[in-house]
């Protein structure tokens, strides 16, 4: 099992928490999955730091003109903190190994219904092939 530091739980649950907390715990539970399946995985980085903050990877973390990007984590009388708070304990889970990946190892996902990538219509979504459906959850769909 990799070890990660708090810098990469913490970057790891802000990105979770800005990508699926819309679509409550199981979407972030498999956002999160995503992101720590792609380390080490062919094509992305090997570390989760760079994963996270790799070229067009995680559009609220690395477009700037993402509504997302400027986002910080709430604070604790924030509405919003509850579901940060979640997103941490599912982040933990998946560093500690005890928590379970419900998209099968998934290395893609979008919101299809908001996604204006035609790379991800070709190369993802059109070629079930090499990147089969792997689950739905909330707003998004999750490719191997």
């Amino acid at each position: 099992m990799a070890l990660y530091d708090q810098d990469d739980l913490n970057n790891a649950t802000l990105c979770v928490w800005k990508e699926a907390r819309g679509d409550g715990a199981s979407a972030m539970t498999a956002v999160a999955h995503v992101i720590f399946n792609r380390v080490g995985a062919p094509g992305f980085a090997n570390t989760l730091h760079d994963v996270i903050y790799g070229k067009n990877q995680f559009s609220s973390m690395s477009i700037s003109t993402d509504p997302e990007y400027n986002l910080a984590a709430p604070e604790p009388t924030d509405p919003e903190y509850p579901s940060y708070c979640t997103a941490m304990s599912i982040v933990n889970g998946i560093a500690a190994g005890t928590e379970s990946d419900p998209t099968d190892g998934a290395l893609y996902y979008a919101n299809l219904a908001e996604c204006t990538s035609g790379w991800f219509f070709h190369h993802i979504v059109n070629d079930p092939a090499n990147h089969p459906l792997r689950a739905t959850l909330g707003h998004q769909v999750f490719y191997a």
